[in-house]
């Protein structure tokens, strides 16, 4: 039988390159691969045959991608991803994409072929594609790199600012023997704070205010409790962007944003000083204005520096989120500050509109996300969703007790997000309702991912916006008085492709059916799809 490691040290010259990256992977933390075979990673396949770590077997490199983006923001770690050359790299990279843009942790380990750069079959230039959107690429070509390169890989990928990193290896260095070591030592993270000075300024000018605003994004999903300290102590209201969705949710008075309350996106300009935490400032959250906020002196807190033309920036800081929230409010408690804030400040964030009375049994996309959160607020469960307007209903319809509940593709916006992510999302947090909310659209984008839920018995519940369109495209093209071409589509019964994958489908037409398909499927323990049909 052969000789297994069972620790870094242990290695002798019997070890096959496969067999020591499987243990450096299991002492990384892994315990979960989502990948795709192919002849350059067959070894590497075969020694994890013989661990622990569980392997999820996407149905398209892709959906492997956008799966461990959903396990990554759930555990907080890296998702792995595990392809083969070629095609097999080429097909993860939207996810890959999609993973730089919203800061998600991964690493994604792809096959290269044995002699790149000469025409070979399935030769890609892995690094050349990839560098714009890749915060490191490692490219193992020896043994003696594997473990440097292993473990750079997960530090990188899990160091703010977080993001995917890829290792390329050959079929070669898995099979080959190691002979030597080349071990790396994990240095210190160092969390970056901000100047004393700095501070203080901050402080001071939030403390001279009258109307001041926090506005919070998808940096600060992580660092919540620090956030919620800091605004109780300077009652400065909380908005937030399409990221950071759920963030103090007890405390947040709305999103803001092109998506956003319309009110709110109204009532912020009179904000005379904001504070800015974790903000990428893309054109979702200035609305495409020439400046945004122009009247307000912004504090941007972010570990980049903001690159948007049309901000302007009071003052800025460039640091460790959660590390300079704790110097807030170490100096606001030892100094013992207190806030000048306008009286009806609040109030007046809050819209007093009127709204129009909705009929709750017409079978609109508001009344059907109403009901569903309805019924399933008590079970506090994890959604992800696609891209589309029913990305934006569920973002203003649903109120969630942790920001890491609502799972979307913020900064790239793929569609076919929502049904992978909700895989590794489960294989995350198995013992949590997972629901992923999507179009007709979107969902067509990786349907294919069916046959994952059913292999390994993932009880997703599927909800499909189906009003045969692409209803935000159709949308602007109506607003813009551009003829509705090519936005409509002629879909399958959906109801029917669940069932061809034994999976339980519905097709719903009325209110009446929904609340009754509601009461039955969250007592079934296997995943279901609900096909909405709008139209």
């Amino acid at each position: 039988m052969e000789k297994r490691i069972t620790k870094i040290e242990e290695i002798t010259n019997t070890i096959s390159g496969a067999n020591f990256l499987v243990e450096l992977l299991r002492e990384s933390g892994v315990d979960t691969i989502f990948g795709y075979p192919g002849s350059p990673i067959l070894p590497l396949y075969e020694e994890l045959a013989k661990t622990d770590i569980k392997h999820i077997l996407s149905r398209h490199e892709l959906g492997a991608v956008h799966s461990a983006e959903g396990y990554a923001k759930i555990k907080n770690k890296p998702g792995v991803v595990l392809v083969t050359s070629g095609p097999g790299f080429s097909n993860t990279l939207t996810g890959i994409m999609n993973a730089y843009a919203d800061s998600t942790p991964l690493v994604v380990i792809a096959g290269q072929v044995e002699n790149h750069g000469v025409n070979e079959f399935q030769d890609v230039d892995i690094a050349s594609v990839a560098k714009t959107f890749t915060k490191r690429i490692y490219q193992i070509n020896k043994t003696s790199e594997i473990e440097s390169s292993i473990k750079k890989a997960f530090i990188m990928a899990n160091k703010v600012p977080k993001a995917p990193v890829i290792v390329t290896l050959k079929k070669s260095v898995l099979t080959s023997a190691v002979t030597e070591k080349s071990p790396y030592r994990i240095k210190k993270d160092i969390r970056v704070e901000a100047p004393h000075s700095c501070v203080l300024k901050a402080i001071e000018t939030l403390k001279n205010a009258k109307t001041p605003l926090i506005i919070a994004g998808g940096g600060c999903k992580n660092y919540e409790k620090d956030l919620i300290e800091f605004a109780q102590l300077s009652h400065i209201p909380i908005v937030t962007t399409l990221m950071g969705t759920g963030i103090a949710s007890n405390l947040s008075i709305g999103m803001i944003g092109i998506n956003g309350n319309e009110h709110l996106n109204k009532s912020i300009e009179n904000a005379d000083v904001v504070l800015s935490l974790g903000v990428r400032f893309t054109n979702r959250t200035t609305m495409n204005k020439n400046v945004f906020l122009p009247n307000s002196k912004i504090i941007n807190i972010n570990i980049k520096q903001n690159k948007s033309d049309n901000v302007s920036i009071h003052q800025e800081i460039i640091g460790d989120l959660d590390v300079i929230l704790q110097q807030f409010i170490g100096t606001i408690k030892a100094k013992n500050i207190l806030f000048d804030i306008k009286y009806n400040w609040v109030e007046n964030l809050i819209s007093t509109d009127k709204k129009e009375v909705i009929n709750s049994d017409k079978f609109s996309q508001e009344n059907i996300l109403k009901e569903i959160y309805e019924y399933t607020k008590k079970f506090n469960p994890i959604i992800t969703t696609d891209i589309g307007e029913h990305q934006i209903g569920v973002a203003t319809t649903f109120k969630t007790n942790f920001a890491s509940n609502f799972i979307i593709s913020g900064g790239f916006g793929s569609m076919g997000f929502g049904l992978p992510a909700g895989i590794g999302a489960y294989i995350a947090k198995p013992n949590s309702l997972v629901m992923n909310i999507t179009g007709d659209g979107s969902f067509q984008m990786n349907m294919q991912e069916l046959g994952t839920i059913a292999e390994y018995n993932i009880p997703l519940k599927i909800f499909i916006m189906n009003n045969s369109s692409l209803g935000m495209i159709k949308t602007q093209q109506k607003k813009s008085q551009y003829k509705t071409y090519q936005s409509d589509l002629i879909n399958p019964d959906f109801a029917k492709i669940a069932q061809s994958y034994g999976i339980l489908g519905y097709t719903i037409t009325n209110m009446k059916d929904l609340r009754t398909a509601l009461k039955e499927i969250f007592t079934y323990k296997k995943a279901v799809i609900l096909d909405i049909k709008m139209s």
